[in-house]
């Protein structure tokens, strides 16, 4: 707040994430709510008796003008967003785009969505580093994290030594139920995860050099490696699930060839690279969050901007223009609501 000295907004919408519930109630929420005289928000389908159960057990304690509304998304979008001064979405890119193509130009419109956040290993690694890190980021919630990588990119000649380490690794998790503490991963919760999964390692299934088995009864999918030949032609849609995709490749400068075209360009969010490659972390660097020898999890503060430049991944709307950009609220209303003067809200 001192930072960013945000001014007061009469009334923000949020459409809130499938995903981390508590952290982004507070984060979209409660710190908005030091300069927001209102705020409604729409939880996602996917976990609304989640967040109708978390608002109840909040909403009493901090008394806050925080209102949820479980309304269909074109419900919400002609009720609360349509008076809204700042929108914020966490979803779908073209789900947002049908949301932002009906705003005014004075409404503040703020999209978080996802990318590829491609793990880059580079000749020197340390391989049991690289490893741990991605299984940690891999694994999060089961595997159902926007900041999972979609593809773990490692040099041709030491692709065996890292699998090895990593499928060894992958054995020795421990499934079982979310409120066991002893547990490394759990069952999954979101239905259409399940589906995708399954039918992405059914169309895949030659690719698959370690687990690929799916218990549907107990909703675990077994931490899966696919391995991909550096020129085919591989899919990354994001995947809510503990799947790795491994592709090798030849030379430096194919991999900074591959990683400046327009398919990962659209979808720059956040990027790692473990050991030393200044060129690789410089090209990844001009659109991407990057970060060297430690994961996005460890970068991510919640009070600072964070993205990177790929409009499918996340910008910012106003004016009747977008901006692809890494993305703070608080400084994002700073910049772009200047009509709403720096005010306390309710008396705070």
């Amino acid at each position: 707040m001192r930072r960013s000295r945000p001014g007061r907004v009469p009334l923000a919408a949020v459409f809130m994430p499938s995903n981390i519930p508590l952290y982004s109630y507070a984060l979209y929420m409660l710190v908005a709510s030091l300069y927001s005289d209102r705020i409604a928000f729409r939880p996602s389908s996917e976990t609304k008796s989640q967040m109708r159960r978390l608002h109840a057990l909040l909403a009493p304690v901090h008394g806050l003008p925080i209102e949820l509304f479980e309304l269909s998304q074109r419900k919400f979008v002609t009720g609360p967003v349509r008076d809204a001064d700042l929108i914020v979405f966490t979803g779908n890119y073209d789900n947002a785009e049908s949301v932002r193509e009906g705003l005014a130009e004075d409404q503040l419109f703020l999209f978080f969505g996802n990318g590829i956040n491609p793990f880059v290993i580079a000749p020197d690694a340390d391989l049991a580093h690289a490893v741990r890190d991605v299984t940690r980021i891999r694994l999060y919630n089961s595997g159902q994290d926007c900041f999972g990588p979609d593809v773990v990119f490692t040099p041709r000649g030491r692709t065996e030594e890292f699998i090895g380490l990593l499928t060894a690794g992958l054995d020795a998790l421990r499934f079982g139920d979310n409120s066991d503490p002893d547990a490394d991963y759990g069952p999954i919760h979101y239905e259409s995860a399940l589906v995708n999964c399954s039918d992405y390692l059914v169309r895949h299934a030659r690719h698959i050099r370690h687990g690929g088995r799916i218990d549907l009864p107990s909703r675990r999918i077994e931490p899966t490696v696919l391995v991909w030949d550096f020129d085919e032609k591989i899919p990354l849609d994001e995947m809510f699930a503990p799947v790795f995709n491994v592709v090798p490749y030849p030379t430096a400068r194919r991999l900074r060839e591959r990683l400046a075209s327009p398919s990962f360009g659209e979808r720059a969010l956040g990027a790692m690279v473990y050991g030393n490659d200044a060129d690789t972390v410089r090209v990844l660097s001009e659109r991407h969050q990057t970060c060297v020898n430690h994961t996005l999890l460890d970068a991510e503060d919640g009070n600072r901007p964070f993205g990177g430049f790929g409009m499918r991944a996340n910008y910012l709307s106003c004016g009747g223009k977008r901006h692809a950009e890494p993305l703070l609220m608080s400084q994002a209303v700073a910049r772009n609501l200047p009509t709403a003067a720096l005010d306390t809200v309710g008396g705070r």
